[in-house]
């Protein structure tokens, strides 16, 4: 049986695309945005200048070439002498030039007088090519190196971004915006490549042949230019198709980037369920939406060049029957007729080029709207005149919720409802609940990793609101319920805590966290490289790394989110122990998961639906809570 879906099946993909699409982009939005990526351009602008006025060479000594073909074509094809030819054009305003170079070529009309005129013609053409093609070099270089360099200070600015907006508006869309490091920006980098590269070049020959036209026949080439209308309305109806089509892609890569994580992440839970199949299908989904969008973009750019060239074909076609019927009347010469054929030749492949420019603008256009989209997000709001937090004057510290209230989202239900709470210096509380009940949520309300819709958090009696967020942060050592593992070595894994501490006092914080017995077991033992996500260790061994970086923090407030999962009876126990000693001296938070991890507790505090239910010791809780009673009654996961 096949393994594609019936036309009839829901896409799974249908879902993730309409919640993802993030905001919608018309066509002044991408115009403002690829006019600011423009400005990302200026503190280049000596490179990016150098590369266009290059270019600028490269194209005038492309026309010149082209239009030294018209001595070279009177010498051979109507034996005129090249000498009186240029002294013939004494009284124009070039005359000066022209007479200066009749000094460099025989003026006598035999055969021999003729063939040097040739070879000094031919010489000098290949001369001009030579330096023509010498700056294109360095043209190219030179706008290439400008288009890396606005490449990486946007990208630079999206990563400092990144760090700054709110936890909660990163994480809602963090797959994408993985995918505007990767695809979006490269798009930025081919359109200013292309258009600064292309533009130094093609359309500076494109002007510099018309301006030989001209100044050879100006009839005929303004009855050519007559398509220019024509053009431009092309390049209109195929750059509204682009933008959208280009915008749908770069969705379509953050699509297939968080479902590919998804799955890989999960491969254990795909295999057990035997999901393999439904995966396929998923991925099977995206990646056609994502062809169909890449199909468009194709056909748009393959048909854009042929259209131009037809539609300048047919231009120059009707230039060179008039050409023509002017040359039977004897009106022009042949050389004339030739070096116009020629140019208007000439003049349609900068034109077809131009068209590729056009097109890559249009697709860095829609990329950089959703670049700056991001960029525009409002950051962690700075503390203006922020305050700085009183040294501590004993162990831990004071801290006091009052009337706290937060929701993830305008329609979603209150995640913590006027909550209450008074914490004692050097106070251990611990926190049970249900899932959901508002726990981890009101946690990450002391370091500020959210911000409260309404109520005060208060440290030794100082708002949190008027404290620096660094200041806040670094007076809370946090150890997650899945600690964050970088694949880095164990030892920068530790130091994370301290960027300043030394390999003793590293080795010392793993012995304190119970983490040295497996650590110094390994071959490499701190220098041991961890693999993406801690995949390569064990989940209790993931905890007690992350426990020691809590020891390098000289921090007064401890939050300890006990993990669930993944640690057995004996991790549990060292895990404990080492708890147990980092949080002498700090005021702590422990969320409980576990009953053990309650014997710790100085008060234990019961939620539920965002309130705080009630407030005791253990025992006292047994006695008059029935949620406390309920969830104590629980087996311990690891007791069964």
């Amino acid at each position: 049986m096949s393994d594609l879906p019936a036309a009839s099946e829901t896409s799974p993909a249908t879902g993730l695309l309409a919640s993802r699409k993030g905001p919608k982009l018309d066509k002044r939005d991408i115009s403002r945005a690829f006019w600011r990526l423009l400005r990302r351009t200026w503190p280049h602008r000596r490179a990016l200048g150098l590369g266009i006025l290059l270019g600028l060479f490269v194209a005038a000594t492309y026309a010149a070439s082209l239009g030294g073909i018209l001595p070279v074509l009177k010498v051979i094809v109507e034996e005129a002498n090249l000498h009186e030819w240029l002294i013939g054009h004494s009284e124009a305003w070039y005359g000066g030039v022209t007479t200066w170079l009749a000094g460099f070529v025989p003026a006598d009309t035999t055969a021999a007088a003729r063939m040097k005129t040739l070879l000094i013609l031919l010489g000098l053409l290949l001369v001009l090519n030579l330096v023509g093609n010498l700056m294109r070099v360095l043209s190219q270089y030179l706008v290439l190196y400008a288009s890396h360099r606005v490449v990486m200070d946007l990208r630079r600015e999206m990563y400092r971004k990144s760090l700054h907006v709110p936890v909660v508006e990163l994480m809602s869309d963090l797959n994408g915006r993985v995918s505007q490091f990767m695809t979006d920006v490269r798009e930025v980098f081919l359109g200013l490549a292309t258009l600064f590269g292309k533009v130094a070049r093609e359309p500076l020959k494109a002007v510099c042949v018309l301006a030989v036209a001209l100044y050879l026949d100006a009839r005929l080439t303004l009855v050519v230019l007559a398509i220019a209308p024509l053009a431009i309305l092309l390049f209109w109806v195929i750059g509204r198709k682009i933008r959208k089509a280009t915008i749908r892609l770069l969705q379509g890569y953050g699509l297939m980037l968080a479902n590919l994580e998804e799955a890989l992440q999960g491969v254990d839970v795909v295999k057990t369920y035997t999901r393999e199949g439904y995966e396929r299908r998923r991925m099977w989904q995206l990646e056609r939406r994502m062809m169909t969008q890449q199909l468009k973009l194709v056909w748009i750019e393959a048909i854009t060049s042929p259209a131009m060239e037809i539609i300048g074909l047919i231009a120059a076609s009707s230039g060179i029957v008039w050409l023509a019927g002017r040359t039977f009347a004897g009106e022009i010469e042949p050389s004339h007729f030739m070096t116009m054929v020629l140019l208007l030749a000439a003049l349609l492949d900068p034109i077809r080029k131009v068209a590729n420019v056009y097109n890559m603008v249009q697709r860095a256009g829609a990329a950089s709207a959703r670049i700056f989209a991001f960029l525009d997000q409002p950051e962690e709001p700075r503390v203006p005149g922020a305050r700085p937090l009183p040294a501590a004057t004993g162990p831990g510290r004071r801290v006091d919720f009052e009337r706290v209230s937060y929701r993830y989202g305008p329609d979603s239900p209150l995640a913590l409802d006027e909550v209450t709470l008074t914490v004692e210096p050097g106070e251990c509380l611990v926190f049970v609940g249900p899932n959901g009940s508002g726990k981890s949520t009101l946690l990450r309300t002391l370091p500020r990793l959210l911000d409260p819709q309404s109520g005060t958090i208060r440290i030794d009696g100082v708002d949190t609101d008027k404290l620096s967020r660094r200041d806040l942060r670094q007076q809370i050592a946090i150890v997650a319920q899945r600690p964050v593992i970088f694949a880095r070595s164990v030892a920068d894994n530790i130091r994370y805590g301290n960027p300043d501490a030394t390999p003793e006092q590293i080795r010392e914080a793993a012995a304190r966290a119970r983490a040295a017995e497996f650590i110094e077991a390994w071959p490499e033992k701190y220098e041991t490289a961890i693999g993406e996500f801690g995949a390569s260790i064990s989940g209790g061994q993931r905890q007690r790394i992350s426990i020691a970086r809590a020891f390098l923090k000289e921090a007064t407030i401890l939050i300890f989110d006990e993990a669930t999962s993944e640690i057995d009876a004996e991790s549990e126990g060292k895990i404990h122990d080492a708890l147990d000693e980092l949080r002498r001296g700090k005021t702590t938070f422990l969320i409980a998961h576990r009953h053990t991890v309650m014997d710790m507790a100085d008060r234990i505090v019961v939620m539920d639906a965002g309130r705080i239910v009630d407030v005791g010791t253990q025992d006292e809780l047994l006695e008059r809570c029935p949620l406390f009673q309920a969830l104590y009654r629980t087996p311990d996961p690891v007791k069964k």
